[in-house]
């Protein structure tokens, strides 16, 4: 069973542990997720080079996407157990050298399913060093969880914004070494990355806190026990925290994965759809941070219902300014509700860590985004699509928008009552135990 941290314990600091700053460990945290954002947000750029050199259909093409979403989420749970076992050098050692073997694996065809085997096992494995980074930089940080595991989480979303220039500056012309070149250098890239920075990684002590700091009473945990993995599920916090998870992330990948589609649909010109695009790939990282900082003042649970209503109010004014005709409404509308929708990937770590604890938070947080990711991944992909085909674009948006507005209201219970142990019973602050 996990122990309990006295509240007046004291702990070294985070020099005399690791023999240099924690911000160290920030850094390389940052970039080891950094490195790995382009099996998601650089695709669109990659798809297109190789479907047309290996003649692949966009079933297929879109498939490895899928696959990707669904096996990158799956991966954050038995990346996070493994992590909080063994730590998280050598986890994110192993796990990137495959994921750059999966990157690798595209500029290894053309047959198609020697390459989805790597490529579907290196997105299995980027799982693994999205887990540790996040984690390892909350367990360090506890005096800035939303600031940190807010600017992590947007590395995952800027990250691939180095590969996806070059990419893009490949003319139609060029030989097809030139897109395996970039491939080569991308590959190496995430595989020396991850190794270099897993090696200034290392965990704190369970409960570790910098010197003199004193948390607010908004950030402050309602206990000092240090949950595992079956405690955490045994609360009722964190089953509304995986349902609110599930309803805000389907919500938010049906915007960002048909915007463009989305656009055409009220016959706006193609610069409304592109300006839409390259406006949720900015404000998808910048909102993760501010809200995930501004949680440190207004708490995360305040953060989170205003963050995801706010997602479903500017999802429905979208439809309202599309049935308007109004393209620069439209695009301001999409752009906002993304940025409410980002910081998701940031306030959900950082509540993780408040109401579990350090010690098992790879695992906590790992069971909540393999579980909730990869639900709204399916809804986001395959669900939306069946209602779009259905019923059109507005009513699938309207769809999303009441989700996003029902995952804001399942966190008001938890306001008030967080996770709170005592001895052998997990009890709330309404008085309900269970043993």
């Amino acid at each position: 069973m996990a122990k309990s941290i006295s509240p007046d314990a004291t702990f070294p600091s985070d020099r005399q542990i690791l023999g240099y700053s924690r911000w160290v460990v920030f850094v390389a945290a940052f970039l080891a997720i950094g490195v790995i954002s382009p099996y998601e947000y650089a695709w669109s750029s990659m798809s297109g080079h190789i479907g047309k050199l290996y003649g692949w259909s966009a079933a297929q093409i879109g498939l490895m996407f899928t696959l990707f979403v669904v096996l990158e989420s799956v991966g954050t749970l038995p990346g996070g157990i493994l992590r909080d076992k063994y730590g998280p050098r050598i986890v994110t050692i192993i796990a990137g050298v495959i994921a750059g073997v999966g990157i690798l694996a595209t500029a290894l065809g053309p047959s198609y399913s020697f390459v989805l085997i790597l490529w579907s096992l290196g997105s299995f494995f980027a799982g693994f060093i999205y887990n540790t980074a996040v984690t390892t930089a909350n367990k360090w940080f506890p005096d800035h969880r939303g600031w940190v595991t807010g600017l992590i989480a947007g590395a995952f979303a800027w990250g691939a914004l180095p590969f996806i220039f070059p990419i893009r500056a490949i003319p139609k012309t060029a030989p097809d070494a030139v897109f395996f070149n970039v491939i080569y250098v991308m590959a190496a890239i995430i595989a020396v990355v991850t190794v270099i920075t897993s090696l200034v990684m290392k965990d704190p002590p369970a409960g570790w806190q910098p010197a003199g700091w004193t948390p607010t009473k908004r950030v402050q945990r309602a206990t000092t026990h240090q949950y595992t993995l079956g405690e955490a599920m045994g609360t009722w916090q964190m089953w509304f925290l995986i349902v609110s998870f599930i309803l805000i992330s389907s919500a938010g990948l049906a915007g960002v994965s048909k915007m463009v589609k989305y656009s055409d649909s009220f016959g706006f010109a193609a610069a409304a759809a592109t300006a839409a695009a390259g406006g949720i790939t900015l404000f998808n990282g910048l909102g993760r941070v501010l809200l995930g900082g501004l949680s440190e003042r207004f708490g995360r649970e305040n953060s989170m219902i205003v963050s995801y209503i706010l997602t479903g109010v500017f999802l429905f004014l979208s439809i309202v300014a599309g049935n308007a005709h109004s393209d620069v409404f439209f695009v301001i509308c999409s752009v906002l509700a993304i940025f409410f929708w980002g910081p998701l990937f940031s306030l959900f770590p950082a509540v993780i860590g408040q109401y579990y604890g350090d010690m098992a938070s790879g695992s906590n947080y790992g069971i909540l985004y393999a579980i909730a990711k990869g639900s709204g991944g399916i809804y986001g992909g395959v669900l939306s699509a069946i209602l779009i085909t259905g019923h059109g674009y507005p009513f699938a948006m309207g769809v999303s928008a009441l989700m996003a507005v029902a995952a804001g209201l399942l966190i008001v219970p938890l306001r008030k009552s967080p996770p709170i142990w005592t001895g052998e019973q997990m009890v709330t602050s309404t008085g309900h135990a269970t043993v």
